[in-house]
């Protein structure tokens, strides 16, 4: 028995010195993981496909910051198509400038799967750029059609990155606040902002709608999604919920009100710790996970002992061109206004170098090389006839050229020129000029696509090519736009889409005015669709913009508005001048509604049941006697307490929401330099008469939305013209209830709608990728510069040139004066000279 012990304990001993042997050998285990996948890095579909022989594309990647970062790891997943030459071809991958991996496109036997270890060293806390380039050649075909058949896809979807690091999550601060809301871990996620209560007042609606501009801001140009998440009191014979124990939606949360509504929430010590405009970030439990677990969720707490001191805690958290400090929890000492970001690069009248615009000398070796050029233009871009846009090419051709070379020029997508090479110059371009259509380019940013078409000599050998063709482009090469009018013409849902205009800033650096944000419904879905849409716009304005918010309605926005509720709330008045009827509007929304949510839960409506249901809709229709584009005669009844806006606590925040606003507007006026007001007026009253000349009643076939049952919607984002003599524009977007428009809302990024607004409106359903656009019916025109004479004698050109009758007219009474004239001098003078010879005589 002693013996069997003794030898237990030696066992023991033996067991315990192999265990310290192999944790002194075997590496430190990563107390922190995160995975990111690389879908989180962009909009739209999860994979990146490069074309042609060389190809680049750039991903930004904002990580969250880290303790003791010891490694990353980059898992890609790709293919690639099956005509690439295995020695000629490559994807290489750098980060932050640096190659980290050059794969092999070889032939196509499956999906590659590749892992590629990074020292901790290339990647920081913050912005980063993972680049992807391919170089490919073709295995038999040798010609510009060959290589249309290089190709390589990354699946973003499949591919991630990870980082592995020894010191756990950090503790959150202010500093890194920013970094954790633009964090790529939780790219997908929703900003939730929290507010005490069951109702969203006034206030809660400003302060919200500023938040989530800072947000867009910080996410670049990745769609924001963000929620509107109430915080009950507390339960009957329960205990008060904390910010340790709330049931929050993600790890992203901003909590916004004044210390007596969220005293509880926060505790005694940290309640007793607002004496003035406050800021705090606390870590909290992320969904399915711990505080401080992985993920590292977080709340964000804006406040004050008043509102005026959470109107400063906001935007100072908003202000986002300022650090915060390194620390837990502060007292804002140094409120000021946003300082305006800078003024980012608008390209009006002039001649700009390429090297200007951002582009390098390239040269390329091969058939077929294409480029890309950025062109942003000032939101009152508006061409006159048939003016173009020149481009002077500086460049050159070499190499063993055959017949037929050739540059071709694209402007959004479309065939805008070309330009052959003629041998006999050797095929050297100087300040060759290309004229582009400046119909094709639009207000805000614009893609110019060049591609060199380089067909060999006849007899080249694929492999064996000595002299391949090369096509060299210089950045001496220049851009010249031509004089243009400063006219905005609407409605126009592709503008507000690209520039955000009315409601965000004027291209050129001129500050918009505030404009209202109404929101009609009661469910945090309404408000979260209204936050993410202004979160979305001040993207595309550069800036944060002046809202001033109302919760309900009572009378029509003295200014341009931006409106959300649900069809059956949004009240009659708001579809006075719209494009659709609110009835027939209400139907379709209703019926799209039940297809998408059919879907959402796997189980797809019939054909046969879909077409039954838009036959309904339009029997319905059918029977009603109102021509298209008319409004019901009926109120829409709204829910109780839904009459006027809803005030906060001391009565006055409209007002005070107002004042804040006025002094934006005197800001922007002041902006405007020395116009009176009277002179505005007067401007204001010739541009109504300019309207008269473009106004074109164009009623919407409402029938011919219901014809496709595949594309019945379940949102719409409406544009038009407010009742009343000033050109106000009032934008409507509604869908049948609160989980139409969170989906309708999440689809906007996934989906890519964004982009495909255009005309008057747009109906979508996350049911279905694409958008149904309906043309601009009643435009009317908005003049910029209305004391320029020169932008005057433009837009006068611009408006004869679209409407030939009145040009015909004006040439017509123009003859018709100088026949009466001439004739009524030529017989003075002939009675002048009668005279005299009478007299002579």
């Amino acid at each position: 028995m002693r013996n069997h012990t003794g030898a237990g304990r030696a066992g023991w001993i033996l067991l315990a010195l192999l265990s310290l042997w192999l944790g002194c050998t075997a590496p430190a285990l990563a107390v922190d993981r995160r995975v990111i996948p690389l879908s989180n890095l962009r909009d739209g579909q999860p994979e990146v496909t490069l074309n042609g022989e060389t190809e680049t594309v750039a991903l930004r990647a904002v990580l969250p910051p880290v303790v003791g970062l010891t490694s990353a790891v980059l898992a890609l997943s790709y293919e690639n198509g099956i005509d690439i030459l295995p020695e000629k071809g490559s994807l290489s991958v750098f980060i932050n400038g640096s190659p980290v991996a050059d794969l092999p496109l070889a032939a196509f036997k499956g999906p590659v799967n590749a892992s590629i270890t990074l020292p901790g060293s290339l990647i920081r806390p913050g912005e980063n750029q993972i680049v992807f380039q391919t170089t490919a050649q073709h295995r038999a075909i040798c010609t510009v059609r060959g290589t249309y058949d290089l190709w390589a896809r990354v699946n973003l979807a499949a591919s991630s990155l990870t980082l592995l690091s020894d010191g756990g999550v950090p503790e959150p601060d202010l500093a890194m606040l920013r970094q954790l809301l633009a964090g790529a871990d939780r790219g997908r996620e929703p900003l939730a902002i929290l507010y005490p209560g069951n109702e969203v007042d006034v206030d809660h609606l400003g302060w919200g709608s500023m938040v989530a501009q800072s947000y867009g801001l910080l996410l670049g140009d990745q769609t924001p999604r963000v929620m509107a998440v109430p915080v009950p009191g507390k339960p009957a014979g329960g205990a008060a919920p904390t910010l340790e124990t709330l049931p929050l939606p993600g790890g992203k949360n901003i909590l916004i009100g004044t210390r007596d509504r969220i005293a509880p929430l926060l505790g005694e010590t940290r309640a007793a710790a607002v004496t003035g405009p406050f800021l705090a970030v606390y870590p909290v439990p992320a969904a399915g996970g711990t505080g401080g677990g992985p993920g590292g969720g977080f709340v964000a707490v804006a406040s004050g002992r008043t509102q005026q001191e959470v109107d400063q805690a906001v935007m100072r958290l908003a202000d986002i061109g300022r650090p915060l400090p390194t620390q837990t929890a502060m007292i804002v000492t140094d409120a000021a206004a946003p300082a305006a970001p800078p003024i980012p690069p608008v390209q009006a009248e002039g001649r700009y170098r390429l090297s200007d615009l951002g582009f390098q000398t390239v040269q390329h070796s091969g058939y077929r090389y294409a480029g890309r050029i950025g062109l942003t233009l000032p939101a009152g871009f508006a061409p006159v006839g048939d003016r173009s846009i020149l481009f002077h090419v500086n460049g050159a051709f070499e190499g063993d050229l055959g017949p037929g070379a050739v540059l071709n020029v694209r402007v959004n997508g479309k065939s805008a020129g070309a330009m052959e090479i003629d041998k006999r110059s050797s095929g050297v371009i100087d300040n060759g000029e290309m004229p582009l259509p400046m119909a094709l380019f639009r207000p805000g940013p614009n893609l110019i696509e060049i591609e060199a078409e380089l067909p060999p000599a006849g007899g080249t050998d694929c492999v064996f090519a000595v002299r391949r063709p090369t096509f060299t482009l210089l950045d001496t090469s220049s851009i010249e736009i031509p004089g243009f009018a400063r006219l905005v013409t609407l409605p126009s849902l592709g503008g507000f889409a690209n520039t955000a205009f009315p409601y965000g800033g004027i291209a050129g650096g001129e500050p918009a005015p505030p404009f209202d944000l109404v929101v009609v419904g009661r469910d945090p879905a309404w408000f979260g669709a209204a936050w993410s849409l202004a979160a979305k716009l001040a993207q595309r304005a550069g800036d944060l913009m002046a809202v001033v918010p109302y919760v309900g309605w009572t009378a029509a926005p003295a200014d341009n508005a931006l409106i959300v509720g649900p069809i059956a709330a949004v009240p009659q008045a708001v579809f006075a001048s719209a494009p659709l009827p609110a009835d027939r509007l209400a139907g379709l929304l209703e019926a799209g509604a039940l297809i998408a949510q059919a879907k959402a839960r796997g189980e797809p409506m019939a054909a046969a049941d879909r077409r039954a249901l838009a036959d309904r809709l339009r029997q319905g229709w059918s029977g009603n006697a109102a021509r298209a584009g008319a409004v019901r005669t009926g109120m829409v009844p709204q829910p109780p307490g839904m009459a006027g806006p809803a005030l906060a606590a001391d009565g006055g925040a409209t007002n005070r929401w107002q004042r804040m606003a006025g002094d934006a507007k005197e800001s922007s006026t002041a902006a405007r330099g020395w116009m009176p007001d009277w002179a505005r007026r007067v401007m204001a009253a010739a541009a109504r008469y300019v309207n008269h000349w473009t106004e074109e009643d164009a009623p919407v076939d409402v029938a011919a939305l219901a014809e496709n049952t595949e594309m019945l919607p379940e949102a719409a984002l409406l544009q038009y013209r407010a009742p009343g003599a000033e050109p106000l524009t009032w934008t409507l977007l509604t869908a049948s209830d609160p989980r139409s428009i969170d989906r309708a809302m999440r689809s906007l990024g996934e989906a890519g709608v964004w982009d495909k607004l255009r005309g008057g409106g747009a109906l979508w359903s996350s049911a279905a990728p694409a958008v149904t656009t309906l043309e601009a019916s009643r435009p009317y025109q908005i003049i910029l510069n209305p004391f320029d004479i020169g932008n005057l004698i433009l837009i006068l050109a611009r408006n004869l040139s679209q409407r030939i009758e009145l040009l015909f007219a004006l040439l017509l009474g123009t003859a018709v004066v100088l026949t009466v004239s001439m004739r009524l001098l030529l017989k003075s003078g002939h009675q002048e000279r009668s005279g005299q010879g009478r007299s002579g005589s």
